[in-house]
């Protein structure tokens, strides 16, 4: 409905479970699939995991009820690209879709940052300690670089080495590492 009235989008299937899901998912080939976490048949994430290893450019979105933090891990680890709650503001949620679509992904609950300085024991500067904060609060380059009144090269620059000491492929993935070593947690 939401999707529809934004008028930039097209609806070209539905699925009443995950079993289904995944059949118009592959029939189809949308761009993007909004999917209930808790939806009947094939766990959603699982879904997701086999859909992108056949069509590597598919985005999957969790619209849910559920800010459970294992859920959240599970999504995170199984590629999907974004988890939002269910009572999002409208204009939040097609944000997070045009975000998703560009290649960012989007997560929430929001992540908290711990209190300690654990961060700086990955030998981040001060700089990349406040970037890295940003990226847990899905903020992407070009947004960064105007919160924080520098360039958007600079802030690549800066991702590149914060994904570099942590060792991580991706903003995804340095993130999950960042919520396994208890450098962030869920609010």
């Amino acid at each position: 409905m939401i999707l529809q009235m934004a008028g930039k989008f097209e609806l070209i299937g539905e699925a009443a479970d995950g079993d289904e899901l995944y059949g118009k998912a592959l029939e189809l080939k949308p761009d993007l699939i909004i999917s209930d976490l808790k939806m009947p048949g094939q766990n959603v994430i699982r879904s997701g995991k086999l859909l992108k290893e056949q069509l590597p450019t598919i985005k999957i979105l969790i619209l849910t009820a559920f800010d459970d933090s294992e859920d959240i891990f599970q999504a995170l680890d199984g590629g999907i690209d974004g988890y939002i709650m269910k009572d999002t503001m409208p204009e939040q949620i097609l944000h997070t879709i045009d975000m998703i679509l560009m290649g960012y992904s989007c997560f929430q609950p929001k992540l908290e940052r711990k209190k300690s300085t654990q961060t700086t024991q990955l030998q981040l500067t001060e700089r990349e300690r406040e970037i890295f904060e940003l990226i847990v609060d899905n903020l992407s380059n070009h947004e960064i670089a105007e919160k924080l009144y520098i360039s958007e090269a600079t802030v690549k620059t800066h991702v590149s080495s914060i994904l570099r000491k942590m060792g991580q492929p991706n903003r995804s993935q340095a993130v999950l590492y960042a919520l396994k070593q208890g450098l962030v947690k869920m609010k």
